[in-house]
């Protein structure tokens, strides 16, 4: 979703970077943080919705800084001071060439090899800079958990059980870098090579199958157990998606616009079966 950007957009982008061309930039609105200016291909102007996220900026740039040193992926990191106007901060960031991999396919082996690379960063350097689990919506409470329980239909509802009961388990797993949201408009292809990765401000310690249900949710579920480096983490990563899918039903309950909960349900629904299934396959 781009707009034509402007005028006070392509100003702010010639305030951070006046050596090169703003006019006749678009603007990025896909974010829910931010939006980005586009115009040329040395680097974009990233910018602030809302004070809050102005407030994380200066962690996401240094994280970012911080990553590039262990990734031979293209990072977005910052090509300029932040700027804030009016209590909203922007930056520009190196411009990282590329578009989305066409949805439900996908060769799994530099997915793979993605995973293996991502479980392989020092955590140390990064852990002051780092987000914390669940950063993005929020711990599973028993409050948040009974609202969804009551909503959803009743064949689904032991399953849904089965799965927040998994979150202590999930819990012990062993923790590695997760990126937070590895979906396709973040990950930037080039002639079918993986060169750069966007957007890591979810990045934090956690369970490394995050990272293989990420890839799966666009690439294609029929491929976790090509992506995941072994079985636990594939039965774990398909733990997750019955969790996202739960995830999905908790933010709809939360709209005032009277959303359909039948559609909802019969696309989630699937999900949390398979991964209920997992869930009661795994050794206890």
């Amino acid at each position: 979703m781009s707009r034509p950007a402007t005028e006070a957009e392509m100003n702010l982008g010639t305030m951070l970077r006046p050596d090169l061309p703003w006019e006749g930039g678009v603007v990025n609105e896909g974010g829910q943080f931010h939006t980005v200016l586009l115009a040329n291909e040395q680097a974009v102007i990233r910018m602030a919705r809302t004070p809050q996220a102005s407030a994380q900026m200066p962690r996401s740039v240094r994280l970012h800084r911080l990553l590039a040193e262990q990734l031979d992926y293209l990072l977005p990191t910052d090509c300029s001071d932040i700027l804030t106007i009016d209590g909203l901060s922007s930056v520009a960031t190196v411009f990282v060439p590329g578009s989305a991999h066409e949805p439900h396919s996908g060769d799994p082996a530099p997915l793979r090899r993605l995973v293996r690379e991502l479980a392989e960063v020092h955590l140390q350097p990064l852990e002051d800079e780092l987000a914390e689990p669940f950063a993005f919506r929020g711990p599973w409470t028993p409050a948040r958990q009974q609202k969804c329980f009551d909503a959803l239909p009743e064949e689904l509802r032991s399953a849904s059980a089965l799965l927040w009961d998994q979150l202590d388990y999930l819990a012990q797993s062993p923790t590695s870098l997760v990126h937070g949201d590895l979906a396709g408009h973040n990950m930037h292809w080039v002639d079918g090579k993986l060169v750069g990765i966007l957007d890591w401000d979810l990045a934090c310690a956690w369970d490394p199958a995050l990272n293989t249900a990420y890839l799966s949710l666009w690439h294609g579920q029929d491929l976790i157990e090509q992506i995941a480096p072994d079985a636990e983490q594939a039965r774990r990563a398909r733990i997750w998606l019955g969790l996202m899918s739960l995830e999905r039903l908790s933010d709809t309950l939360t709209r005032s616009d009277s959303p359909r909960l039948d559609k909802l349900m019969r696309k989630i629904g699937p999900r949390i079966l398979s991964a209920a299934e997992a869930a009661g396959s795994r050794p206890r």
